[in-house]
């Protein structure tokens, strides 16, 4: 048997793709065809800041499409260079060949997107299978996203454990409440900034060009990136918080998170010459009088995780099973011209909402 590898437009393989994924039931979240169709439009709308390039591997002479791929284009930047990554998703290779080259095949050919300059480095959110076949062709593990925890109120969910646990909620709130006081340190952000929770139209007529140049890598998405990819996913709700100076009415910051008192942040990026993340947090956490854990994830290794921590945050293996099995890898040439930022992933502020779902 052998086999076709195409780069074409996604539109011109929706339908075929679609029914593709829906025949193995690659989103077991999605329930029906239709919900394929959903999710598959908004994915190729929101997950991509520009063109995502979509490659299908196809037998023949059947000409059925057996292997899939679609690359992902995000903004970072470090210091005054302007990044692009491409974030690779939706690798799916028919059962019946999942043992032959194809998986191999499509994965190299995010690794030549690179190696012909068309990309900076690529981003990869692997499970463990496809984490290991980015690492034989010479991407650089980072592991698995930690979560980082702050209690604002441990009694409804030590209730929720066992009753009786309840009785040392206060002790808790008590020694996390001294974590937070002991780990306050001047210089992280104006207290004077205003959270105010976003609808879409208000956040993409926001400016961030005044924004300061950033000493690490940091997403640089384009205002309807990020409402497209956290506002208007299908059946999930996230809420956007910007940190806007009153005087001013710039936007100084932004905060994405799920609307719960179990409160996940899936993106924070700001102004560093104003304040800087782990305040943007605090400052939008405290808007909620009914907070019970603020959740943080992260890659362990890196100086965001080190800020959290010193923040007064727990450092902690993720229960999420999801995250706990989604392995992070990236690539780039050792000749790139930032090839030291892109060397040292420790500088690298990554988020779950980097992520290609």
């Amino acid at each position: 048997m052998s086999f076709e590898f195409q780069r074409v437009h996604p539109q011109s393989v929706r339908d075929e793709v679609v029914n593709f994924f829906w025949a193995q039931r690659h989103w077991p979240g999605e329930k029906t065809l239709e919900d394929y169709y959903e999710m598959w439009d908004w994915r190729y709308k929101a997950l991509s800041d520009g063109p995502a390039i979509v490659y299908v591997a196809r037998s023949q002479p059947t000409a059925e499409v057996v292997g899939h791929i679609a690359m992902f284009r995000r903004h970072f930047r470090i210091g005054d260079a302007s990044l692009q990554f491409c974030v690779p998703g939706n690798l799916l290779v028919h059962p019946d060949w999942q043992k032959n080259i194809v998986g191999v095949r499509l994965v190299m050919i995010v690794r030549s997107l690179v190696q012909t300059r068309e990309f900076d480095a690529v981003l990869a959110f692997a499970n463990p299978n496809a984490n290991t076949m980015f690492l034989r062709l010479g991407f650089t593990e980072l592991g698995v996203m930690h979560t980082y925890v702050d209690v604002r109120d441990a009694g409804p969910p030590l209730r929720r454990r066992k009753r009786a646990l309840a009785v040392v909620a206060p002790l808790v709130n008590l020694g996390f409440a001294a974590r937070r006081l002991l780990s306050r340190r001047p210089g992280q952000g104006h207290s004077d900034l205003r959270v105010r929770k976003l609808t879409s139209d208000q956040f993409v007529g926001f400016d961030r060009s005044h924004w300061a140049p950033s000493k690490r890598l940091v997403a640089w998405d384009s205002n309807q990136f990020v409402v497209d990819r956290y506002l208007n996913e299908p059946h999930a709700e996230r809420h956007l918080y910007g940190l806007v100076n009153p005087v001013t009415s710039l936007l100084e910051g932004y905060v994405v998170t799920e609307p719960t008192a179990r409160i996940k942040v899936w993106d924070c990026q700001t102004n560093p010459a104003t304040i800087d993340p782990t305040a943007a947090i605090r400052a939008v956490v405290a808007q909620w009088p009914n907070a019970e854990t603020v959740l943080v994830p992260t890659l362990p290794h890196s100086r965001l995780a080190k800020d959290l921590v010193r923040a007064g945050f727990l450092d902690r293996e993720s229960v999420d099973s999801t995250e706990s099995t989604t392995y992070l890898s990236a690539y780039s040439l050792p000749d790139h011209p930032h090839t030291e930022a892109l060397a040292d992933p420790t500088c690298w502020d990554i988020w779950l909402g980097s992520r290609h779902y």
